[in-house]
């Protein structure tokens, strides 16, 4: 082990800063050893998170000093320390620091597993208020953010070239002909839009397929021009993201129709969800072949949400230049993407849970094509439940328009404003 540090630290004003609370004064010649001796020693917490590869990663924080943080993921372990102006985290204040940290023969591509799941750990610690003056009423808002110092592993010129060039941190000068080196910071709105598959080499067993934008090539569809549309992949998980809060896997699937037309089929026949789809049949080969007609569109694909692999919803993922409701909404991106959305399973129905899978959705359109700025989804408006938990997800209703089959409301979310997935 090295004694190399890198630090984490930030340029907020010092009048915004929120003072350590101070210890009670004791008596000078107070007897306290009786009592000490009676004291146990803190136990350190551990807890268990795993990565979107499924990986175990162990975070332990020191019960002596929670600002000493250890991580150990296979055979890989470092730690930090974090020092705050109150506890932590805060919205700006927060320093974070390597305590030791081990140079691995291939050191940038451990520098950047290292740095990713650092910022993975502390960026689903509960959010921090975002008002930049505390207790004032219609306080301006800040982004949550941590800065980089060029120390310890980010001392060679070319590791901090690599994590600018993952897109894990920005620099306030972006010209190219500054050569300054300081103010490196990363975002929590940022980071949630890195898809997380380049950064966990050091610990993968088997790597995915690389993952590419579709080059720019245009067709046709009833008229309408649009870019010819990557097609889904059918093996493995399309989106897996480990959720603290209910200790279990987000995960989204291409759907099979061998292994989900009979529980499609038994969702499609409960009368509330019949009653925005209109789906039912008594005959499992009319879902069968719902199923089908959806594997085989050139502009939508159906999935399978899964709470640790039990499945629980079923959606379709489209874009929106070339559906229906291209024709409606306004100022339509090539590459917006829409969603419909089913929740067939009793006990994964509710708000706890609905605004983490909602997240997630919104998550995975983003990580699938960094070209799409817009999500949509198209509600009916008596669907007046799920409407407010997408306004509580962040959406706003734009307006109501006429389908030939529905009146609907038009629920849009922007990249620019969505603030990450819910943990």
């Amino acid at each position: 082990m090295s004694s190399d540090i890198i630090t984490i630290h930030t340029r907020v004003s010092s009048d915004l800063h929120t003072p350590r609370p101070t210890e009670p004064i004791r008596p000078l010649f107070e007897d306290n050893e009786s009592e000490s001796e009676l004291e146990e020693p803190p136990q350190s917490i551990v807890e268990k998170l795993h990565l979107p590869n499924r990986i175990a990663l162990h975070v332990t924080t020191d019960g002596r000093d929670d600002c000493k943080v250890d991580f150990e993921c296979n055979d890989l372990k470092w730690g930090i320390e974090i020092s705050s102006s109150s506890t932590y985290p805060t919205l700006h204040d927060d320093v974070l620091s390597f305590r030791y940290y081990v140079n691995e023969d291939n050191q940038e591509e451990y520098a950047l597993f290292k740095v990713w799941v650092m910022l993975f750990w502390y960026f689903q610690l509960p959010a921090p208020s975002a008002d930049l003056i505390p207790n004032k009423q219609g306080s301006p808002r800040g982004s949550w953010q941590v800065h980089f110092n060029n120390t310890g592993p980010f001392f060679k010129l070319a590791n901090l070239q690599a994590v600018e060039a993952a897109g894990l941190v920005s620099f306030p000068d972006s010209g190219a002909a500054s050569g300054e080196w300081i103010g490196a910071y990363a975002t929590r709105v940022g980071f949630w839009q890195l898809p997380p598959e380049p950064f966990l080499n050091p610990v993968c067993t088997s790597k995915k397929p690389l993952h590419m934008p579709k080059p720019v090539e245009y067709t046709f569809t009833d008229r309408v021009r649009h870019p010819v549309r990557p097609r889904p992949q059918p093996n493995g998980d399309m989106y897996t993201r480990w959720i603290p809060s209910f200790g279990q896997f987000l995960t989204f699937r291409l759907t099979d129709l061998d292994e989900d037309t009979e529980v499609v089929h038994r969702w499609m026949n409960d009368p509330r969800v019949s009653m925005f789809w209109g789906e039912e049949a008594e005959d499992p080969e009319k879902t069968r072949s719902f199923l089908k007609k959806g594997l085989g569109s050139k502009h939508f694909f159906p999935i399978i949400g899964c709470w640790d692999d039990e499945p629980f919803g079923y959606f379709e993922v489209y874009w929106v230049k070339e559906d229906a409701l291209g024709r409606y909404a306004s100022d339509v991106d090539m590459w917006d993407r829409g969603v419909h959305c089913l929740v067939g399973e009793q006990k994964f129905r509710g708000p706890h849970r609905v605004g983490v899978w909602i997240s997630g959705l919104v998550h995975f359109m983003f990580l699938d094509d960094p070209r799409t700025q817009t999500v949509m989804l198209e509600p009916r408006v008596d669907n007046t439940k799920f409407i407010k938990y997408l306004v509580d997800a962040g959406f706003y209703k734009e307006k109501e328009f006429a389908f030939p089959h529905k009146q609907a409301a038009l629920m849009k979310l922007k990249r620019e404003a969505w603030e990450g997935p819910l943990c």
